[in-house]
């Protein structure tokens, strides 16, 4: 599932940029250039949306680019700073950070353990590759 996001890209006076994105209420981050700040703006993005996405929370509603202004800051060069969008593929972002995995037991019928047993299926791969069909994750 892909997402977007306005961001806010204020260009620093000493160096850099600092990313501020208003459809969030408080946090920042930042980047010692536009790339980095980029890379850190969707990271940040991750970090913020990974707990609604474990939770299946609805996200919070994306505000049209076009309505966002740029407001003075005395630590901000204004001219040099813009506003655009921040996308994410949140289901591979999850994937990438959180690789432990967790023993759980399960229950099935006995006749299902032996077929299984004695084709050499995995059932952890079996159930892995079921719940991200049943989630709709690919």
């Amino acid at each position: 599932m892909y997402v977007v996001y306005p961001a806010i890209f204020y260009k620093d006076k000493e160096s850099g940029y600092t990313v501020v994105f208003p459809d969030f209420d408080g946090g920042a981050t930042c980047g010692d250039n536009q790339q980095d700040a980029f890379y850190m703006a969707q990271d940040w993005l991750g970090c913020v949306l990974y707990d609604y996405y474990v939770e299946n929370k609805e996200f919070p509603k994306s505000s049209n680019v076009e309505d966002i202004v740029i407001e003075d800051d005395e630590y901000a060069i204004k001219e040099e700073s813009f506003v655009t969008l921040v996308g994410l593929d949140i289901v591979d972002y999850v994937k990438k950070v959180d690789k432990k995995t967790v023993k759980k037991n399960v229950t099935i019928p006995s006749y299902l353990n032996e077929m299984g047993k004695n084709m050499n299926i995995n059932f952890s791969k079996v159930l892995t590759e079921a719940l991200e069909k049943e989630f709709d994750i690919d």
